[in-house]
């Protein structure tokens, strides 16, 4: 223990020295000199003697390292003391309450907790069950934080969307602050966070008319078709009254997935002439025509398309109406509806 005491009161020391002798760094050295001055009168002779030796060997100013074993028990202790913070995933509650005169379905839709971002990009929150599908376990870190996108703004139920910022008709997340989900890569989800809340949404849909698959592709980051993964499908038949999965698989080979990317890359949107037009009259004269003919023919293909970042994009193909049928678009090419039509079995 001397040679510590020595090590300590030689104040040129490397303070990592110190440590290593297990002394605090305040440590009084302060002694009663009438009581102690012979010993006190050594301890300076020995301390200019140890300057002396020091200075000798660190003439070039050449910091003293420690040894392997002291610098790798520096660096665990120092990763051991940084904690991860963790963040618990807490969903937003609907304020909408029960009103037992209302259409109970038109209540369902209200009672969603939805977020708008850039006028016409439509988030919902995802319930707690469905985090697993998303390799979530219920709590965020603070690196999963992407992209500042601003505070949100409370809008009223028949109000248009604020441009500038994003906002939400639910007025618990007015304030809140909101953040692309950075695990993704991409703009297809993102986390809400305020009053005492944090909580994830996801990319629903394009709240106007106009949008394309081509525009839906860049939210989710899909730049080429090697992006997918796989895409799962149910063909869906009516039975009676019933409308069941008549069949079900996956497209996993390569050049259907890419003849699947540039069909729907290339795909045409239509914009209905006024909100009171409603759809335009070359397709409610397929859907009468197709109504008409056997329930053979009425084929939904519910389309699942998985992509590499563990997120998925929806689309519902219907090949027997017009020429080739995908919601909101204009009617496929016979061509490009023969191919979409072997592709999945019809």
């Amino acid at each position: 223990m001397k040679e510590n005491r020595l090590l300590y009161l030689i104040g040129d020391i490397d303070e990592r020295f110190v440590e290593a002798a297990e002394f605090p760094k305040k440590r009084s050295v302060i002694r009663p000199v009438l009581k102690y001055g012979s010993i006190a009168a050594c301890f300076c002779l020995l301390a200019a003697a140890g300057f002396g030796v020091h200075h000798s060997i660190n003439t070039h100013n050449v910091p003293i390292s420690p040894s392997t074993s002291e610098s790798q028990a520096t660096e665990n202790s120092t990763a051991s003391d940084v904690p991860k913070q963790q963040i618990l995933l807490s969903a937003f509650a609907s304020t909408i309450t029960k009103d037992p005169d209302s259409d109970a379905y038109g209540e369902d839709e209200l009672r969603h907790v939805d977020v708008i971002l850039h006028g016409n990009r439509l988030y919902d929150q995802i319930p707690e069950s469905e985090y697993a599908f998303y390799g979530i376990d219920g709590t965020l870190q603070e690196s999963d934080f992407g992209d500042s996108l601003g505070t949100i703004t409370e809008i009223g139920p028949y109000s248009e969307a604020v441009l500038s910022t994003p906002c939400s008709q639910e007025p618990t997340l007015a304030g809140c602050e909101v953040f692309y989900y950075k695990p993704v890569g991409c703009e297809a989800m993102i986390i809400v966070r305020g009053n005492e809340h944090c909580s994830l949404f996801r990319f629903m849909y394009f709240t106007e008319e106009g949008f394309s698959y081509a525009d839906e592709y860049e939210v989710f980051r899909v730049l080429s078709a090697d992006d997918i993964e796989r895409i799962d499908y149910e063909i869906r038949k009516p039975n009676g009254t019933l409308i069941i999965t008549a069949d079900e698989g996956s497209v996993t080979d390569a050049s259907n997935i890419q003849a699947f990317f540039d069909i729907t890359m290339n795909l045409n949107p239509y914009v209905q002439e006024s909100a009171l037009s409603g759809d335009p009259d070359w397709l409610n004269e397929a859907r009468e025509e197709y109504w008409q003919s056997d329930a053979e023919h009425h084929v939904d293909v519910e389309a699942s398309i998985v992509l590499k970042n563990g997120l998925t994009m929806a689309l519902t193909y219907q090949p027997n109406l017009g020429t080739g049928y995908i919601s909101g678009h204009y009617f496929l090419s016979e061509t490009d509806n023969a191919v979409m039509r072997d592709m999945f079995g019809q």
